[in-house]
Protein backbone atom coordinates (compact mmCIF):
# COMPACT_ATOMS: atom_id res chain seq x y z
CA UNK A 1 0.00 0.00 0.00
CA UNK A 2 1.60 3.59 -0.96
CA UNK A 3 1.34 6.07 1.53
CA UNK A 4 -0.97 8.09 -0.14
CA UNK A 5 -3.22 5.32 -0.16
CA UNK A 6 -2.81 4.63 3.71
CA UNK A 7 -3.18 8.15 4.19
CA UNK A 8 -6.55 8.65 1.93
CA UNK A 9 -7.95 5.11 3.89
CA UNK A 10 -7.29 6.47 7.52
CA UNK A 11 -8.22 9.86 7.10
CA UNK A 12 -11.33 8.65 5.56
CA UNK A 13 -11.97 6.14 8.30
CA UNK A 14 -11.81 8.64 11.21
CA UNK A 15 -14.79 10.09 11.56
CA UNK A 16 -15.94 6.31 11.99
CA UNK A 17 -13.36 5.66 14.72
CA UNK A 18 -14.24 8.80 16.28
CA UNK A 19 -17.48 7.59 16.60
CA UNK A 20 -16.18 3.90 17.86
CA UNK A 21 -14.26 5.78 20.46
CA UNK A 22 -16.92 8.27 21.28
CA UNK A 23 -19.54 5.27 21.76
CA UNK A 24 -16.96 3.74 24.63
CA UNK A 25 -16.01 7.26 26.62
CA UNK A 26 -18.93 9.38 26.50
CA UNK A 27 -16.62 12.72 26.51
CA UNK A 28 -16.63 14.22 23.51
CA UNK A 29 -12.89 16.03 24.48
CA UNK A 30 -11.95 12.93 25.66
CA UNK A 31 -12.84 11.41 22.46
CA UNK A 32 -11.33 14.21 20.60
CA UNK A 33 -7.93 13.18 22.79
CA UNK A 34 -8.12 9.51 22.13
CA UNK A 35 -8.87 9.88 18.49
CA UNK A 36 -5.45 11.94 17.75
CA UNK A 37 -3.39 9.29 20.14
CA UNK A 38 -4.94 6.72 17.93
CA UNK A 39 -3.87 8.29 14.81
CA UNK A 40 -0.09 9.21 16.21
CA UNK A 41 0.08 4.80 16.72
CA UNK A 42 -1.53 4.11 13.77
CA UNK A 43 0.91 6.49 11.67
CA UNK A 44 4.01 5.29 13.77
CA UNK A 45 3.23 1.55 13.72
CA UNK A 46 2.05 2.22 9.96
CA UNK A 47 4.33 -0.80 8.95
CA UNK A 48 3.11 -3.08 11.37
CA UNK A 49 -0.05 -3.48 8.73
CA UNK A 50 0.79 -6.99 7.17
CA UNK A 51 -2.23 -6.94 5.04
CA UNK A 52 -3.46 -3.87 3.34
CA UNK A 53 -7.39 -5.54 2.73
CA UNK A 54 -7.74 -5.25 6.57
CA UNK A 55 -7.12 -1.87 6.88
CA UNK A 56 -10.63 -1.01 9.21
CA UNK A 57 -10.07 -4.09 11.44
CA UNK A 58 -6.19 -2.93 12.11
CA UNK A 59 -7.55 0.82 12.87
CA UNK A 60 -10.25 -1.26 15.44
CA UNK A 61 -7.89 -3.02 17.31
CA UNK A 62 -5.40 -0.23 17.95
CA UNK A 63 -8.63 2.23 18.91
CA UNK A 64 -9.55 -0.29 21.35
CA UNK A 65 -5.57 -0.58 22.33
CA UNK A 66 -5.37 3.07 23.26
CA UNK A 67 -8.99 2.95 25.13
CA UNK A 68 -8.01 -0.12 27.19
CA UNK A 69 -4.73 2.28 27.78
CA UNK A 70 -6.46 5.58 28.27
CA UNK A 71 -8.53 3.50 31.60
CA UNK A 72 -5.84 1.64 32.70
CA UNK A 73 -3.96 4.93 33.44
CA UNK A 74 -6.88 6.62 34.93
CA UNK A 75 -8.16 3.73 37.10
CA UNK A 76 -4.86 1.05 37.35
CA UNK A 77 -6.20 -0.61 40.15
CA UNK A 78 -10.23 -1.39 38.98
CA UNK A 79 -10.86 -4.39 36.52
CA UNK A 80 -12.09 -2.77 32.64
CA UNK A 81 -15.71 -1.42 32.22
CA UNK A 82 -17.83 -4.29 30.28
CA UNK A 83 -18.26 -2.01 27.59
CA UNK A 84 -14.37 -1.41 26.99
CA UNK A 85 -13.30 -4.95 27.78
CA UNK A 86 -14.97 -6.93 25.11
CA UNK A 87 -18.05 -8.96 24.86
CA UNK A 88 -17.51 -12.21 26.76
CA UNK A 89 -17.78 -15.82 24.70
CA UNK A 90 -21.57 -15.96 25.53
CA UNK A 91 -22.36 -12.67 23.76
CA UNK A 92 -20.04 -12.62 21.01
CA UNK A 93 -21.61 -16.42 20.64
CA UNK A 94 -25.02 -14.61 20.37
CA UNK A 95 -23.97 -11.76 18.39
CA UNK A 96 -22.60 -14.29 15.39
CA UNK A 97 -25.29 -16.08 15.97
CA UNK A 98 -27.65 -12.91 14.94
CA UNK A 99 -25.57 -12.24 12.09
CA UNK A 100 -25.83 -15.58 10.97
CA UNK A 101 -29.53 -15.65 10.35
CA UNK A 102 -29.05 -12.25 8.48
CA UNK A 103 -26.46 -14.09 6.32
CA UNK A 104 -28.59 -17.42 5.56
CA UNK A 105 -31.78 -15.04 4.86
CA UNK A 106 -28.90 -12.99 2.45
CA UNK A 107 -27.84 -16.15 1.17
CA UNK A 108 -32.03 -17.51 0.06
CA UNK A 109 -32.05 -14.07 -1.92
CA UNK A 110 -29.14 -15.10 -3.75
CA UNK A 111 -29.92 -15.78 -7.79
CA UNK A 112 -29.94 -19.49 -7.73
CA UNK A 113 -26.60 -20.20 -9.73
CA UNK A 114 -24.89 -18.51 -6.84
CA UNK A 115 -27.00 -20.00 -3.79
CA UNK A 116 -25.98 -23.21 -4.01
CA UNK A 117 -22.48 -22.97 -4.23
CA UNK A 118 -21.78 -20.46 -1.25
CA UNK A 119 -23.74 -22.45 0.92
CA UNK A 120 -21.88 -25.78 0.38
CA UNK A 121 -18.29 -23.71 0.24
CA UNK A 122 -19.90 -21.36 3.13
CA UNK A 123 -22.37 -23.69 5.82
CA UNK A 124 -20.98 -26.97 4.70
CA UNK A 125 -17.47 -26.36 3.93
CA UNK A 126 -17.21 -28.19 1.29
CA UNK A 127 -13.63 -28.05 -0.53
CA UNK A 128 -14.44 -26.04 -4.34
CA UNK A 129 -13.52 -29.59 -6.10
CA UNK A 130 -16.03 -31.41 -4.16
CA UNK A 131 -19.15 -28.57 -4.98
CA UNK A 132 -17.82 -29.52 -8.67
CA UNK A 133 -18.35 -32.74 -8.31
CA UNK A 134 -21.63 -32.61 -6.49
CA UNK A 135 -23.03 -29.85 -9.13
CA UNK A 136 -21.34 -31.58 -11.96
CA UNK A 137 -20.10 -27.71 -13.09
CA UNK A 138 -16.34 -27.27 -13.92
CA UNK A 139 -13.74 -26.07 -11.40
CA UNK A 140 -13.45 -23.04 -12.65
CA UNK A 141 -17.08 -22.19 -12.73
CA UNK A 142 -17.59 -23.38 -9.03
CA UNK A 143 -14.82 -20.76 -7.78
CA UNK A 144 -16.10 -17.86 -9.87
CA UNK A 145 -19.71 -18.54 -8.46
CA UNK A 146 -18.87 -19.02 -5.08
CA UNK A 147 -16.43 -15.85 -5.41
CA UNK A 148 -19.15 -13.55 -6.93
CA UNK A 149 -21.63 -15.07 -4.36
CA UNK A 150 -19.32 -13.78 -1.62
CA UNK A 151 -19.38 -10.72 -3.57
CA UNK A 152 -23.03 -10.21 -3.03
CA UNK A 153 -23.54 -11.78 0.25
CA UNK A 154 -20.77 -9.65 1.66
CA UNK A 155 -22.67 -6.58 -0.43
CA UNK A 156 -26.06 -7.72 1.61
CA UNK A 157 -24.30 -7.57 4.99
CA UNK A 158 -22.48 -4.54 4.69
CA UNK A 159 -25.55 -2.79 3.69
CA UNK A 160 -27.57 -4.22 6.91
CA UNK A 161 -24.69 -3.73 9.10
CA UNK A 162 -21.12 -1.70 10.11
CA UNK A 163 -19.04 -4.98 11.02
CA UNK A 164 -16.12 -4.80 13.11
CA UNK A 165 -13.84 -7.77 12.57
CA UNK A 166 -10.59 -8.69 15.34
CA UNK A 167 -7.02 -9.07 13.12
CA UNK A 168 -8.11 -13.12 12.11
CA UNK A 169 -11.12 -11.39 10.76
CA UNK A 170 -13.44 -12.99 12.82
CA UNK A 171 -16.56 -10.69 13.81
CA UNK A 172 -16.14 -8.93 16.70
CA UNK A 173 -19.28 -5.94 16.98
CA UNK A 174 -21.84 -5.06 14.76
CA UNK A 175 -23.88 -1.70 14.43
CA UNK A 176 -26.91 -1.96 12.44
CA UNK A 177 -27.72 0.43 9.32
CA UNK A 178 -31.49 -0.99 8.92
CA UNK A 179 -33.47 -1.71 11.56
CA UNK A 180 -34.82 -5.49 11.10
CA UNK A 181 -31.23 -6.42 10.21
CA UNK A 182 -28.83 -9.10 12.31
CA UNK A 183 -31.68 -10.29 14.90
CA UNK A 184 -33.31 -13.90 15.55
Amino acid sequence: MTARTFNTGVLDFAPRLRAFIRRRVRNDTLADDLVQETLLKVYRSRATLRDDTKLEAWLYQIARGTIIDHHRRQHPTEELPAAIAGESPDETAAMRARVMVSMRKFLEELPAAYREPVRLAELEGLPLARIALRLDLSLTAVKSRVRRGRAMLRKKLQACCRFEFDRLGQVIGYERRQLLCCEN
